[in-house]
């Protein structure tokens, strides 16, 4: 790749900075085709050797351009939804036409979700004063629920399965508390 390298930057090639009026986008794919197309390179090492030629601007915006694409494809997978809330926040920074509505956003962050949420978050959708922040603690908040729910029906599953339930079930057929009988002699009605 080192002898490619010289060879592009001996053809000097066009910078882009992308952020001059002068500068045609058009021109520089132009130029750089010629160049990459007489140094007879392979499509990867076409890719490399064209966003070398990239600079300040440009790159920001390829790096933007990755970053949206992460944010169209995240899923929230094995995170929780804590964690899944934390990067749809953070990508969406870098597409806000596609969450330009709180609606939107909202749709959005559902999609990602797992499938066993996502009939719950529809439904939340629907109150009038729902945004965002208070949609993904919501969805917190179910999740954590249904955590806890597990959790509970595990240790009940354990307990019964251990035998231990039947002594727990004749315990709760004698009395908590001793009835105490008052002889009538000691109290005196006025």
């Amino acid at each position: 790749m080192a002898s490619c390298l010289r060879d592009f930057t001996r053809m000097n090639p066009p910078n882009f900075y992308g952020s001059k009026v002068e500068e045609d986008s058009q021109e520089f794919i132009g130029e750089i085709y010629k160049i990459l197309y007489a140094i007879r390179l392979s499509t990867s090492e076409k890719a490399e050797l064209d966003t070398y030629q990239l600079k300040d601007v440009a790159q920001n915006w390829e790096k933007r351009e990755s970053k949206v694409v992460d944010f169209i494809n995240l899923r929230q997978g094995g995170m929780s939804v804590l964690e899944y809330s934390l990067k749809f926040t953070k990508y969406s920074k870098y597409a806000p036409t596609l969450v330009f509505d709180p609606r939107d956003e909202m749709n959005r962050f559902v999609m990602g979700v797992l499938d066993d949420l996502q009939e719950e978050c529809h439904s939340a959708m629907l109150h009038d004063n729902m945004n965002n922040s208070r949609f993904m603690v919501h969805a917190q908040q179910v999740e954590e629920t249904r955590a806890k729910r597990k959790s509970r029906d595990a240790k009940r599953a354990i307990f019964f399965d251990s035998g231990s339930s039947k002594g727990r079930l004749e315990i709760q057929d004698k009395p908590r508390f001793k009835k105490r009988v008052f002889q009538s002699s000691s109290f005196q009605v006025p």
